[in-house]
């Protein structure tokens, strides 16, 4: 937000100047129009005097007019607009010249009160911004700590331990990732999520699946052979936030349907719910950040999940979409294939 200079200039301020020239310009209106019927009375006929001093009149009183309320009228339009952008540094002050000086006034004591709300605002979102940062470091050694651990007890020749050793590895990673995206979002800096595309066969998609899908409930169909384009690491991000909202807000009982089929250059996933779905009217903002549709206000959650997952899946060169299924809820995401090499 931006220092706001004392003293400020206002709209409406005291000027010396313009208050003189405007008596001037009266005064000299006043001397025209004496003049114009003076002249009319002495050199032209009744009738025609008086039409003559009438339209002066009329013209001297349309000058007032202008000067006295239409120019006020448009510098208070001209200072609603620049407060609606966010503009606190010029006033609307009042002074004895002023013909509209009470409503300057009141506008002057509003712009203040919004003054003093923003910068509360701004003080609470700096004290959340550094609460989170110091959260996110707080949780990140932890994260860090498990990995290694984990990487470590995974050097065994128990198969089964590996792969238990493994897979705690990899949801410890993936807590780092989003520790630094939760960072990241508090420094409203989002737009700089990165991604690593590789290339990854399509047949360890159903492991991705199987990993995130925490109750078990997912039904998965047979996976095209193909190779994908993408990072791993977030495509795990994006299908563990997927199907994590499908159990949220459909329920822990629903059931959860996950089909594959390829589409020209990419691979379509679409995961399937059996909940209520949403209101049309929420689908296309479903995506946005912090939205929280109208059916959230039981479940836990910053917004933040579709939108995270939205972002990255564009990242990575695809399309996420949401829609109603009728009964239910679905998520569409294309995945780009890799490009085939041509001799």
């Amino acid at each position: 937000m931006k220092t706001i200079p004392s003293p400020r200039r206002g709209l409406f301020s005291p000027r010396p100047k313009e208050t003189y020239l405007r008596i001037c310009c009266y005064g000299a209106g006043l001397i025209m129009l004496l003049a114009l019927g003076i002249v009319g009375f002495l050199f032209l006929p009744g009738t025609t005097a008086v039409l003559l001093i009438t339209a002066g009149i009329i013209v001297f009183l349309l000058v007032i007019l202008y000067a006295e309320i239409l120019r006020p009228i448009k510098h208070i339009r001209q200072f609603a607009r620049r407060a609606a952008a966010g503009n606190t540094d010029i006033l609307l002050e009042s002074s004895e010249h002023a013909s509209f000086g009470a409503f300057a006034e009141s506008f002057d004591l509003i712009q203040d009160g919004v003054r003093q709300l923003l910068e509360k605002e701004q003080t609470a979102n700096q004290q959340k911004r550094e609460m989170i940062a110091a959260l996110s470091h707080d949780i990140r050694n932890p994260a860090t700590s498990i990995q290694v651990a984990a990487e470590l007890m995974g050097m065994t020749e128990d198969s089964s331990k590996r792969e238990k050793m493994r897979a705690i590895r990899q949801k410890a990673e993936q807590i780092h990732v989003l520790v630094s995206d939760l960072f990241t979002s508090t420094l409203d800096e989002a737009d700089s999520l990165s991604v690593n595309p590789i290339s990854f066969p399509g047949s360890r998609l159903a492991g991705i699946i199987s990993q995130a899908d925490y109750l078990g409930r997912a039904r998965q169909s047979n996976i095209p052979d193909c190779v994908l384009r993408v990072d791993p690491a977030r495509l795990a991000q994006v299908i563990d936030n997927i199907i994590s909202n499908s159990y949220k807000y459909a329920g822990s009982a629903a059931s959860l349907d996950i089909s594959a089929e390829t589409a020209g250059s990419t691979l379509m996933l679409v995961f399937r719910d059996d909940g209520p779905g949403v209101a049309p009217e929420e689908l296309p903002l479903l995506c946005k950040r912090y939205y929280r549709g109208r059916t959230a206000d039981t479940v836990s959650g910053f917004g933040l999940g579709l939108y995270i997952s939205h972002t990255l899946v564009e990242l990575m060169g695809g399309r996420l979409e949401c829609a109603n299924a009728l009964p239910g809820f679905l998520v569409r995401i294309w995945l780009p294939l890799k490009k085939a090499r041509h001799n």
